[in-house]
């Protein structure tokens, strides 16, 4: 048994000790039965604190991974015995992070218990009435910790409140904030003469007049046009497989609704998009972190994670990941695709960036230090395949979805038009089987009953004939400039150590900092010169990630992306050198 401890790492040495347990536990290379080392002896041979293994250890138990008998030791539970032994109420995510969360706290004991019941003399009755009169009249405030429901206090409210700090930059460069941390266009980008245009045609239309209600799925016109639209993707579907959503999260939302039950698995990335973190969080879901690498889930673990854990769901952002930018192969994408059907769960495949195909990230001029990974490819002929695209199909071939790759109905497929035309236009699409459809409508019913028909018929005009396809490829050209100009300046003045993937599409670039830096550290100094970033911890399941950043390559104006992205190396530089 061979175990890799950082001593540098921001990572707690348990937890660490803790996730190469779980690895090894889960791909088998510890097998059932297996006997584990006495807390002391695993200490010594690791030159740790003993507290460390038994915080490990307990970790693992918590998770039903592991157990100890007197007389027997610490050994790996079989899988049944490890599902039986799970935790009847389990813990939001697998492990928990440093502490109570400000939203966990809520529900502490002093909180649940009924307030006990006090004994009030006429003497303290009467030295109470002197003391009012006396005095001027108070407030008296709402109990906001008993009266908040457990399900609105499962959020971990500061995953929220650190994105928002995140976003606001100090006093730069004449006052200009260079923003790679929202994960929105830039406003420059938003196409207003196209909008105006079709926002005019479409309330001029005598249907728009004649039909001013939606049906809860959406107007089957545009359910007609999605429907093509995701043909042109390679998803084999039609109108009765689509729902038209307000925003692509109220399709996680609802799915959550449907489908996951209290202390049901929920296997996402072990970095992810944060607000899906919070829907799962919402449903008192068990979250589990599948370790990613710079092509994506590590798909090779996935037989051994839904053994162990018996997801309800995966969750994934397969092409153009945020927050790592990485997108999954084709290999992988089958052996996602098998692993659902071999243990009967949902995948809920995440698609907001998937227009935004820049082509593949191995023409980028890079050095050791920067990394991209092949994706799946679609040409006209339907064909897919690893190998990366010539300079004369990128424009034709993009990564196919893995609703494309599978039609039993084990995929829930999400996207959005706020990625390629406007944060504000909230109306994205779900793509599913017409069982999953007519669950959600009945379920959307207590929520907003349909999406806005202004924004719908916008979206008929922007369909029609062409006209978001064309925008989209103008996008891709300024998008890819700006991915091109953000690599070149990490390639220029990034310090030994830190490292980042190139992305094939999307808006992130995802950096690994020195040993040493902290992401927080980091963000706090940058903000100061002005210019923001998203740290890791905010998207990592376990909350702890402070050795990466995100950078959204395409929110910052083309000019200011070279200067931000001196600014943050040479800060980590300085950081990195305890100045």
């Amino acid at each position: 048994m061979q175990l890799r401890l950082d001593r540098h790492s921001s990572v707690p040495m348990y937890r660490q000790l803790a996730g190469e347990l779980r690895e090894q536990i889960v791909s088998g290379a510890l097998a059932e039965g297996y006997r584990l080392l006495p807390e002391r002896e695993l200490a010594a041979r690791l030159g740790v604190n003993r507290a460390t293994i038994l915080q490990a250890y307990q970790q693992l138990k918590d998770e039903g991974l592991i157990a100890s008998r007197v007389g027997k030791g610490t050994f790996v539970l079989p899988v049944a015995a490890a599902i039986a032994q799970a935790p009847s109420m389990p813990s939001p995510t697998v492990s928990s992070a440093s502490g109570p969360s400000p939203a966990s706290s809520a529900t502490s004991d002093d909180v649940r218990d009924h307030p006990r019941p006090q004994v009030v003399t006429i003497r303290d009755a009467q030295r109470r009435r002197d003391y009012a009169a006396n005095t001027e009249p108070t407030v008296m405030r709402p109990p906001w910790s008993v009266l908040f429901s457990d399900y609105s206090n499962r959020f971990t409210y500061h995953d929220i409140a650190e994105a928002e700090r995140a976003q606001r930059g100090g006093a730069g460069a004449n006052d200009r904030i260079v923003d790679f941390a929202t994960g929105s266009p830039n406003p420059a980008d938003i196409p207003d003469d196209l909008l105006r245009a079709v926002s005019l045609e479409a309330f001029a239309s005598r249907d728009f007049d004649g039909q001013p209600e939606s049906p809860i799925e959406g107007f089957d016109e545009l359910r007609e046009l999605l429907a093509e639209h995701m043909r042109t993707r390679g998803v084999q579907c039609a109108a009765r497989n689509v729902m038209v959503l307000s925003g692509s999260e109220q399709g996680i939302d609802l799915t959550v609704r449907a489908f996951v039950n209290l202390g049901d698995c929920v296997l996402v990335e072990q970095s992810t998009f944060f607000p899906a973190l919070q829907a799962f969080r919402s449903a008192d879901a068990r979250i589990v972190g599948v370790p990613v690498d710079a092509h994506g889930m590590r798909t090779d673990l996935l037989d051994g994670y839904c053994a162990r854990f018996r997801p309800k769901l995966i969750y994934t952002v397969p092409t153009f990941q945020n927050p790592t930018g990485t997108t999954l192969p084709a290999s992988r994408r089958r052996e996602l695709v098998d692993a659902a059907r071999r243990y009967q769960c949902l995948i809920v495949e995440d698609d907001a960036y998937g227009e935004l195909w820049y082509g593949d990230a191995g023409e980028m001029p890079g050095s050791s230090r920067s990394s991209g990974g092949s994706s799946t490819l679609v040409d006209p002929a339907g064909s897919s395949d690893d190998a990366p695209a010539t300079n004369a199909s990128v424009a034709l071939r993009r990564p196919v979805p893995l609703a494309g790759m599978e039609n039993s109905g084990y995929v829930i497929y999400l996207s959005t038009f706020s990625k390629t035309v406007t944060s504000g236009l909230r109306t994205g699409w779900l793509v599913a089987d017409p069982h999953v459809i007519a669950r959600l409508a009945a379920l959307r019913r207590m929520v907003d009953q349909h999406t806005s028909t202004s924004s719908q018929r916008i979206c008929l005009e922007l369909l029609r004939e062409g006209r978001i396809a064309a925008h989209v490829r103008a996008l891709t050209v300024a998008y890819r400039a700006r991915r091109d100009a953000a690599v070149r300046s990490l390639e220029r003045f990034a310090p030994s150590g830190m490292s980042w993937i190139v992305p094939e599409g999307g808006y992130y670039i995802w950096v690994a900092l020195p040993d040493g830096v902290r992401a927080l550290d980091l963000l706090a100094r940058c903000r100061a010169s002005g210019v923001t970033f998203m740290p890791g911890g905010v998207f990592d399941v376990d909350e702890t990630d402070d050795a990466h950043i995100r950078l959204n390559f395409v929110r910052p104006d083309a000019d200011d992306i070279e200067r931000g992205v001196q600014v943050i190396c040479a800060t980590a530089e300085r950081l990195a050198a305890g100045v």
